[in-house]
């Protein structure tokens, strides 16, 4: 870009350069002749008027626009269409160098992934169970309105992941990447899925006190629980496997 505009500053010097070499001169004026005293017996001839320049002035200033006049618009219109297009093409190159990479998608996916891990816990399981019985799962409850925030949070913080998951699935470098990202997937639903019997475990087993079952309905309320439990802890197992392989790649 630079050097274009160094050419085309060197082509209007030399066109404005041919402009001056090649202005016609003004035809020279010739000196009037001396005056003569008048002889005293003769009156002086009346004054002429001097012949009136005006037309002829008007006339050669009335000429076509200058060759070199032209040259500096065309160069103006080209250098404006340059930088336009210049312009645009880094645009293009920004928008191109702000898109997100593979490696952006596996970080955000393991970071999402990761809080997911963290937060769906027996725990969480349980106060979700207590509080569906009690009445309480609101944020706005006084009592565990931490856990309740959590709670909410893991179903935006699941799509999160996910986005950015399928993301890297499809950007993935290898098939290594690929598989890695697919499992990690799978691991966070079925954790979510045991998260979520855990939670209905507890719950009936509360409903099952609260209405007075009989002995064995109780008894299997309660093995439901122990079940359920088991069966989030195999799955936080295998999702931590999956999060580990994930993080050597993010």
């Amino acid at each position: 870009m630079k050097k274009l505009v160094v050419v085309l500053m060197l082509v209007t010097l030399f066109a404005a350069a041919c402009d001056e070499g090649t202005t016609p001169e003004e035809p020279a004026t010739t000196e009037a002749p001396p005056e003569t005293e008048a002889p005293p017996e003769t009156e002086a001839p009346p004054e002429t008027e001097a012949p009136d320049t005006t037309a002829a002035t008007d006339g050669s200033e009335e000429k076509e626009t200058p060759w070199w006049l032209l040259i500096l618009v065309g160069v103006a219109l080209v250098i404006l269409v340059v930088a336009l297009v210049s312009r645009g093409s880094r645009k293009a190159t920004a928008a191109v160098a702000t898109a997100p990479t593979w490696k952006d998608h596996a970080r955000a996916g393991y970071a999402d992934s990761r809080w997911l891990y963290d937060n769906m816990t027996e725990e969480i399981a349980v106060w979700r169970g207590n509080a569906k019985f009690d009445g309480t799962t609101g944020v706005d409850a006084t009592a565990g309105t931490a856990k309740a925030q959590d709670w909410a949070a893991i179903a935006t913080r699941q799509q999160s992941a996910s986005n950015e998951l399928y993301a890297l699935e499809a950007a993935a470098p290898d098939n290594n990447t690929a598989t890695v990202t697919r499992n990690v997937i799978a691991k966070m639903r079925t954790t979510r899925d045991a998260l979520d019997a855990r939670a209905e475990a507890r719950y009936a087993y509360r409903k099952a006190e609260a209405d007075n079952a009989s002995k064995a309905d109780l008894t299997e309320a309660r093995d439901r629980e122990v079940r359920t439990s088991r069966n989030l802890a195999d799955a936080r197992s295998a999702y931590a496997n999956a999060l580990t392989n994930l993080s050597t790649i993010a």
